[in-house]
C-alpha cells in the first residue's frame, strides 16, 4: 500500500497543477451535467490526468471517477479493488474561486477504501493515509503525521455557502464553526484537528467520501451515515451517499450529541 501512496500523490498534485492553469481562464468551460451539477475545463483535465497516470501504474485495477461514465453494478460487482476518483471536489468552490477545491484518490479493496489521497491545489497541501499506515499532511515536502483533537470546546466544520440551520437542526449542543469550501477539505480538518465533525446535509458521490474515510479513520476519527451507520462502497446501483457525519475524537459522545435522520 505505501508502494501506491507516493505516486498517487505526484498524480494529485500533477492534477492540481492541471487545475490551477484553468483557474484564472476567463473561460473555465463551465457546463451542467445531467444531474444539475457543473463542471469546468478544470475537472475533465484534472480527470484526464488521474486516469492516464493510474491506467499506467496500476493497468490491472479499474477506475471509477465521478467524470466517466460509471457500469452498472452488474459489472462492478466483480471488482475486488479499483480507484475511486473525484477529480476536483468543490467545483462551485472553484467557479466562484474560494480557493477551497480539492483532488481526490482513493483505492477501494473489498468495498472499503483503503488508501487515500487529497490534494488541496491553492494551499499545496496534501493530506494521505493507508490502512495500517497512520494518516499524514504534506506542505513544503515536509510530512507531518495528524489526528483528531481531544474533546474541548465542539467545533463544527460547516459549509460557506449551505445555512447553517441545514445542519444545526440536528445538533443537540452549543458549538463553534469554521466555515470551508469541499467536502473532503472539510473531513481533512477534522483528521488534523482543527475541528470535531462534520455534518453533510444533501447530494454527495461515493467518490466524496472514499479518500476521505481512509486519512479521517486512519486519524483516529470515523465516518458514518447519518443514522449512525457504516457507508457502503461498490454495493449498489446508486453511487449517491446518504447524508453522512464525519466524528473526530471517540471519546466526544456523538450519539448524544447529534440526532440521526433519514433523508427524504
Amino acid at each position: 500500500m505505501k508502494s501506491l501512496l507516493e505516486p498517487c500523490i505526484a498524480l494529485a498534485e500533477q492534477a492540481g497543477k492541471a487545475i490551477l492553469a484553468i483557474y484564472d481562464l476567463d473561460d473555465i468551460g463551465q457546463q451542467e451535467k445531467v444531474d444539475h451539477t457543473p463542471v469546468t475545463k478544470a475537472d475533465l483535465a484534472a480527470n484526464e490526468v488521474l486516469v492516464a497516470g493510474l491506467q499506467s501504474l496500476a493497468p490491472d485495477i479499474p477506475i471509477m471517477s465521478e467524470e466517466t461514465p460509471i457500469p452498472p453494478l452488474s459489472q462492478r460487482q466483480a471488482w475486488s479493488r479499483y480507484w475511486l476518483l473525484d477529480p476536483m471536489d468543490g467545483t462551485g468552490e472553484f467557479i466562484l474561486k474560494s480557493g477551497d477545491f480539492a483532488v481526490n484518490i482513493a483505492l477501494v479493496e473489498n468495498n472499503k477504501p483503503v488508501l487515500g489521497v487529497i490534494h488541496w491545489p491553492t494551499k499545496g497541501v496534501t493530506y494521505f493515509a493507508a490502512e495500517g499506515y497512520g494518516a499524514f499532511k504534506r506542505k513544503n515536502g515536509h510530512d507531518k503525521a495528524i489526528s483528531v483533537a481531544k474533546p474541548d470546546n465542539l467545533t463544527l466544520a460547516v459549509s460557506r455557502r449551505q445555512k447553517i440551520e441545514a445542519v444545526s437542526c440536528f445538533i443537540k449542543t452549543q458549538f463553534d464553526t469554521i466555515p470551508l469550501g469541499s467536502c473532503s477539505l472539510k473531513a481533512c480538518i477534522v483528521a488534523e484537528g482543527k475541528a470535531d465533525f462534520f455534518m453533510r446535509i444533501g447530494p454527495t458521490g461515493e467518490w466524496d467520501t472514499g479518500a476521505s474515510q481512509v486519512i479521517v479513520e486512519q486519524a483516529g476519527g470515523s465516518i458514518v451515515d447519518a443514522e449512525f451507520n457504516p457507508l457502503s462502497y461498490n454495493q449498489r446501483e446508486t453511487t449517491e451517499n446518504p447524508d453522512f457525519i464525519v466524528m473526530g475524537h471517540p471519546e466526544w459522545d456523538w450519539s448524544n450529541l447529534i440526532k440521526p435522520h433519514h433523508r427524504g
